[in-house]
């Protein structure tokens, strides 16, 4: 993301994109002094990592409990050092449920950080179109190819993806983390759709 300006208060205040003025979410969310520490300082931190608090994180915070989970359950899911998978793996994983699941919201936010771990900015913006008219590599195949299924059709899920990943050397733990990956961003999704979450504009002059 690059470094902006963030404003510091997190409000449902209508948002100008240059033609019409558009809400954050469809809740009222709080300023940040009316949220707890605790929360207060995942903004902060949020914001000298990245410049800004994204949207979705402000629109979270109409429920500061909600906020706090999903967000320890993000920075944990991934910390690279807890990670069988790759930070390029993951955000492949990331795009490829967000585009399962139509959540635009997602896909401009993890087009960047997926651009920036693949090194590729055109490659990250094929794929955020759709991966299955990219050339990947079999080992990203397999687990796109996996994401998909379990973000739009999780019933259609088979024991054959499970031998796919394996006999290209997933572990079962690997497995498993994609399974979470792909898991954790159709809840997100689903939350961001719901709540009609504005991109950030952030997420446009990055990518």
């Amino acid at each position: 993301m690059s470094q902006a300006t963030a404003p510091h208060s997190v409000t449902s205040s209508p948002v100008s994109t240059g033609q019409l003025e558009e809400p954050v979410s469809r809740l009222r969310v709080p300023t940040e002094d009316e949220l707890p520490q605790k929360l207060r300082d995942i903004h902060m931190r949020i914001r000298k990592k990245f410049g800004f608090v994204p949207n979705f994180l402000t629109a979270l915070s109409a429920n500061p409990g909600t906020a706090l989970r999903i967000m320890a359950f993000y920075e944990h899911l991934f910390d690279q050092s807890n990670s069988h998978l790759s930070a390029s793996e993951r955000e492949l994983i990331a795009v490829v449920t967000s585009v399962a699941t139509g959540c635009s919201y997602c896909v401009f936010n993890h087009r960047p950080a997926s651009a920036a771990a693949l090194g590729d900015r055109v490659l990250a913006d094929r794929i955020a179109r759709n991966h299955n008219d990219v050339t990947l590599a079999p080992r990203e195949r397999a687990l796109a190819d996996l994401a998909q299924k379990l973000a739009a059709t999780p019933h259609s899920v088979g024991s054959d993806d499970f031998a796919r990943l394996r006999a290209i050397g997933f572990s079962e733990p690997a497995i498993l983390e994609v399974l979470e990956v792909s898991a954790f961003f159709s809840y997100g999704n689903r939350l961001t759709i719901a709540l009609n979450v504005l991109p950030d504009p952030q997420f446009f002059v990055s990518a």
